[in-house]
Formats: structure tokens, C-alpha cells, sequence
């Protein structure tokens, strides 16, 4: 299946890689790092990170308030931390509907930490026109690749300030 969106952007921090580690794993500071434009706004997870982990997103598009599911795909400690996002759909229907796929990888540079975020939007099984042509009329690749620039912005200014 093709790709609606695979965007990856990488930037240098001025902190060791367990300082970067430690804030992109802190999954209820996601919402923070993304800054208010993001539609994540709260992340409900109470447990510690493990392939399986899961967590709620409250999430806001426009007026429409819903919950989505995440689930961590990749644990590699203090290197990569993967996870899959749904749509809200029934748990019976879980996948049906696209699904978001993202992932943190931290890599030690001599003078820091290098951090990457990628992002990749697989489309629904049914229905994917439909998603495209919204991923079209909202230009929502670009304002993806602009909200990743601002994670990492965000993250980086964290680890340097801390």
C-alpha cells in the first residue's frame, strides 16, 4: 500500500542523547513538543514503554473532538521508539481506517545528539480517495512536515535549555 505522507526531518541538539531519549519518550509531553497548532492535546498513558504499550490521544480537527489509539511498534532502548496511530474506529475495526505510523530514532554525534521524527500515512482500505483528496484540499503534507519541524524545534530547545 502506498504512502499518503512520508515525511523525515533530522535535527542537532546540544544535549547528550539519554537527555533527547528521556523527552521523546515521555509520551504525555507529546502535545507540548507539537505546540498549540497540533491536534493532539492531551495523552493518557499510564504505563512504561514497551512494544504493545498503548495510549490515548485526545485529539481536535477543527470543531470535532475525538479520541485516537496509539501502540508502540519499536522499543529500542536509548536508540528507537516507534509507534502506530488509528483513527477512532471501533476496536473490532481496528486499522480499517488508515493508520500513522511514527518513530524517534536518537543517534550520538560528537558535540550532541542527533534526533530524527519520521512520520508515514497509510491510507483506509476503503474510502482512500476520499482521504487523499483531503490530504490534497488541505495541503496537509505541508502543514505535517511544518508540525514535525516544530516537534523537534521544541524538543531541541528542551534538551538545551534543561
Amino acid at each position: 500500500m502506498e504512502a499518503l505522507v512520508d515525511i523525515e526531518e533530522t535535527v542537532h541538539v546540544d544535549a547528550t542523547p539519554d537527555a533527547v531519549w528521556e523527552l521523546v519518550t515521555d509520551v504525555r509531553r507529546h502535545p507540548e513538543y507539537a505546540g498549540p497548532k497540533s491536534i493532539t492535546k492531551v495523552i493518557d498513558f499510564d504505563d512504561t514503554l514497551h512494544v504493545g504499550a498503548r495510549w490515548i490521544a485526545h485529539e481536535k480537527f477543527g470543531p470535532q473532538k475525538f479520541d485516537a489509539p496509539s501502540e508502540v511498534t519499536t522499543w529500542d532502548p536509548d536508540h528507537a521508539f516507534g509507534w502506530v496511530s488509528f483513527p477512532p474506529m471501533k476496536e473490532a475495526n481496528r486499522g480499517e481506517g488508515g493508520r500513522v505510523f511514527w518513530s524517534y530514532t536518537v543517534i550520538p554525534e560528537l558535540d550532541g545528539t542527533r534526533l530524527t521524527h519520521h512520520m508515514e500515512v497509510l491510507p483506509p482500505a476503503k474510502g482512500a480517495w476520499t482521504v487523499k483528496a483531503m490530504y490534497a484540499v488541505l495541503r496537509l503534507p505541508a502543514k505535517q512536515r511544518r508540525g514535525i519541524r516544530t516537534t523537534l524545534a521544541n524538543i531541541k530547545t528542551t534538551a538545551e535549555h534543561a
